[in-house]
């Protein structure tokens, strides 16, 4: 966004979706689909690894696309219950986040959700 300055909720869903879906999702499928890795470890990879493998690669594609959605509807979660939106059980009460010294709740998980909309997520 050459010229354009952010809004600070902006520039923190946008900074952590990049994170989330722009390294640990990598991460993530890199670890599962990496066939020099042990197939007889018995850890939460390993058993996903073996799970993988016995699926098509158009499969295994179909469930890395829906790691996407896990991924931002768990961020949308957190984000929601930071803005107020979503209220978990046992949490009760208003939380005030700063950035900068700014206030920035109140429209994060919105914004999350919309960006996720035009990267395609639920798709």
């Amino acid at each position: 966004m050459s010229g354009i300055k952010m809004k600070k909720d902006e520039l923190i869903v946008t900074a952590l979706l990049s994170e989330l879906l722009g390294h640990t999702l990598p991460y993530y499928i890199s670890n599962l689909t990496d066939s020099a890795k042990l197939a007889g470890d018995d850890d939460p990879y390993s058993r996903a690894r073996c799970a993988l493998r016995k699926l098509s690669t158009a499969d295994q594609e179909k469930i890395f696309n829906f790691l996407k959605v896990v991924i931002v509807d768990t961020a949308s979660s957190v984000l929601g219950t930071l803005d107020g939106t979503y209220f978990p059980s046992n949490i009760q009460g208003d939380f005030t986040l700063e950035y900068e010294g700014d206030e920035i709740q109140g429209s994060l998980q919105d914004e999350l959700i919309s960006k996720a909309e035009e990267m395609g997520v639920y798709k």
